[in-house]
């Protein structure tokens, strides 16, 4: 019984790892996109009003460490997406 016991725990913790990292991965996805709206007028997408952009700039300051950071490495997102869900 301990053996099954043993492997069951053993799945359940690397499939939640697995989600944990999915979420991660969607996590900052999601925060590129906050960025992208709010300061999508720099690359010329509609974006909202300047004293709207102005006023959450302040709450923006971690979206922005994210976005030098993502412009600096220049990976390929769809390449890092399949190689976390294993497309080969």
């Amino acid at each position: 019984m301990s053996f099954f016991k043993k492997f069951f725990g053993a799945v359940t913790g690397t499939l939640k790892a697995r989600s944990i990292e999915y979420i991660e991965v969607e996590l900052r996805e999601l925060e590129n996109v906050f960025a992208l709206l709010l300061l999508g007028s720099f690359i010329g997408l509609p974006s909202p009003p300047t004293t709207l952009s102005l006023r959450l700039l302040p709450y923006m300051a971690r979206e922005l460490i994210i976005m030098r950071s993502l412009s600096e490495r220049l990976d390929d997102m769809l390449a890092e997406m399949a190689g976390i869900f294993e497309v080969s």
